[in-house]
């Protein structure tokens, strides 16, 4: 049988027989694919909630310098002091093309270069859950009608006009990044924070806010096409419930143990959240790991989605 197995493979082209490699001699050790070596990142939001997750990931997983860009500069300290030597706090207004062109100058000054920039701020917007469970059109009506416009707009302005404005800024840092890899075949990147709510018909969330986000993922997806000649990719993270003060909003009348931490299965019901918990550091670590490293090198376009389920459980587009 060996015989004749080897007989059959040679007929194979020696370009499709698969490799086969010595289990204690792998080129494929998740500590060469999976860390971020000399990375130089910005993180808008880098204080609190998801934005101070990925700070702490990347510092601890190789990162030379991170930029974490924010307006509660007592937060950012924070966050800041935990990695002294790679996390430089930055305060600075998103939504003021001044403070972010005085923002990425840091950066220019200092290193002269970017490979990643994550667009984490973000805002909840007008909601809808105040409304009664069994609410009629009438009641639908004067609960949106009592937001004013500006709301409304002021959602966008945050969520969509700011992370363009925030690439804007640094998008030449990201151009001159590809001229100073750390890791041969990952180029520059930039990473939304987008939301599950952008693939949601429910509408507990606030029309604001699903739209908003929505709008995010086309405009990154735009920008991966524009932006191919530069060689600079584009890519976002539709994240479902994970701690932040937003999010708490969202989930914390849904919790049916209380002696739980929201991070621990059993604090929700499955028929809520299938993974029965809100997501964790862990859980946005090991994504944001795989995007930023050579493991994700190939990742351009890409809406990547972190939820434990919970689109499954609700009418959603994704």
């Amino acid at each position: 049988m060996a015989t004749s197995a080897r007989v059959q493979n040679s007929k194979v082209p020696h370009s499709e027989r698969p490799v086969v490699h010595d289990a204690g001699s792998s080129p494929l050790p998740a500590s060469r694919l999976f860390r971020v070596d000399g990375l130089v990142a910005v993180v808008t939001g880098g204080g609190t909630g998801i934005g101070a997750m990925i700070t702490a990931a990347l510092a601890e997983n190789g990162a030379r310098r991170i930029y974490i860009v924010g307006r509660r500069m007592d937060k950012l300290n924070e966050v800041a002091s935990k990695y002294p030597s790679i996390v430089v706090p930055i305060r600075a207004d998103v939504t003021s093309k001044d403070e972010l062109a005085t923002a990425a100058d840091v950066a220019r000054r200092e290193i002269g270069y970017i490979h990643l920039l994550v667009a984490n701020a973000g805002v909840s917007g007008p909601m809808l859950d105040e409304l009664k469970p069994r609410y009629t059109l009438h009641d639908f009506v004067e609960h949106a009608w009592a937001s004013p416009i500006e709301e409304f707009t002021d959602t966008y302005h945050v969520n969509c006009s700011s992370v363009y404005y925030t690439i804007l800024a640094f998008l030449e840092l990201l151009d001159e990044g590809n001229k100073h890899r750390p890791e041969s075949g990952c180029k520059s990147q930039v990473i939304a924070t987008a939301s599950t709510a952008s693939f949601l018909r429910h509408p507990r969330t606030g029309y604001a806010y699903l739209s908003s986000k929505a709008g995010l993922i086309s405009m990154l997806k735009t920008l991966s096409t524009f932006c191919v000649p530069w060689g600079i990719r584009f890519n976002s993270i539709a994240a479902g419930l994970f701690p932040s003060d937003m999010a708490e909003r969202l989930y914390s009348k849904y919790i049916i143990d209380r002696t739980k931490d929201v991070t621990e299965e059993g604090a929700f019901s499955r028929s809520y959240q299938p993974a029965e918990r809100t997501g964790t550091i862990d859980d946005m670590a090991g994504l944001v790991l795989y995007m930023t490293s050579r493991a994700g090198a190939f990742l351009n376009g890409s809406v990547m989605l972190s939820d434990g389920g919970k689109l499954g459980t609700m009418p959603s587009s994704y």
